[in-house]
């Protein structure tokens, strides 16, 4: 649906990594989709107290959203008196009209997909949205919007040619380093195991931040597998590298969950551990897989 003259737009905060950014902007475009409403990204809000010093990357991606005016941003961070007020004559409306929609406020995607706030005046949303329930009906404009550029770096070119040239290319992502809970070599080693059942032909391209473990630990069973250890890579170009794979074995990372939903090949298998320790939710068709974390 095209955005509705003189209707407000929908302003969707940014925050987190490269991977919350994208559901951010999933959840907001499904909305303003949904609503004939332009969508709007707050894209300052987010950042001003960020522990990791992370910064706004969406803007290398084919979205379509402008960026918010200072005026329509909230400020502060989202513990602010102006959040914390928005959010009080917010809760005066119906559920269904509000125009502070805040995740943790309870809201759920059976909920979010029936949203009808008032269209004469911005609406809000503030959360991590990692569920594809919340922007399901929107998957195919969302891969296209999301899809990261071709790699420009000869570094990253090379690794390109050999996913694309390998029989089966499975990818798979180890997430270790500033973040915990982590998840234990059992299941990276029953992911595999359940891979190579399926695709003898199988060549495992490895991503991640730890590799010194990744090497120690994990099993590959005489299956075909390259490491790719790029010093100083870029996350766009390897977010476009595990689209290219046609499986994938994801960590409990909102970055690789985008790597293999971009992807979206035919006959795709994606293996997602049961347990991730954080609220991401795996995406219809996915096999979940018993893990332990290591905290």
């Amino acid at each position: 649906m095209k955005a509705t003259p003189g209707s407000a737009p929908v302003v969707s905060l940014v925050k987190g990594g490269l991977g919350n950014q994208m559901f951010c902007y999933a959840a907001g475009r499904a909305l303003a989709l949904r609503l004939g409403r332009e969508l709007q990204l707050d894209v300052r809000t987010g950042f001003q107290r960020d522990d990791y010093g992370r910064s706004y990357r969406l803007n290398r991606f084919p979205i379509i959203a402008a960026e918010a005016s200072e005026k329509l941003c909230l400020g502060g961070d989202t513990r602010s008196w102006s959040h914390k007020l928005a959010r009080t004559f917010s809760k005066l409306a119906r559920p269904g009209s509000r125009s502070y929609v805040a995740e943790k406020e309870g809201i759920t995607p059976a909920a979010f997909v029936r949203l009808t706030p008032a269209p004469d005046k911005p609406t809000y949303l503030n959360g991590y949205w990692q569920d594809e329930t919340y922007f399901a009906h929107a998957a195919d404009r969302l891969r296209k919007e999301l899809a990261p550029p071709v790699p420009t770096s000869e570094n990253a070119l090379e690794a390109r040619r050999l996913i694309l040239s390998a029989a089966t290319p499975v990818m798979l992502h180890i997430r270790r380093e500033r973040y915990t809970p982590r998840l234990d070599e059992k299941y990276y080693n029953d992911c595999i195991s359940a891979c190579i059942d399926l695709f003898p032909d199988a060549t495992f391209f490895v991503f991640g931040d730890d590799f010194a473990w990744a090497r120690e630990h994990l099993v590959f069973e005489g299956a075909s597998v390259r490491f790719l250890d790029r010093v100083g890579a870029d996350e766009i170009e390897d977010l476009h590298l595990m689209t290219c794979c046609r499986h994938a074995i994801v960590a409990n990372s909102s970055f690789s969950w985008w790597g293999a939903w971009l992807g979206h090949h035919p006959g795709q298998q994606v293996w997602t551990p049961a347990d991730p320790g954080w609220p991401v939710k795996p995406a219809a068709g996915w096999t979940p897989v018993a893990n332990d974390l290591e905290r």
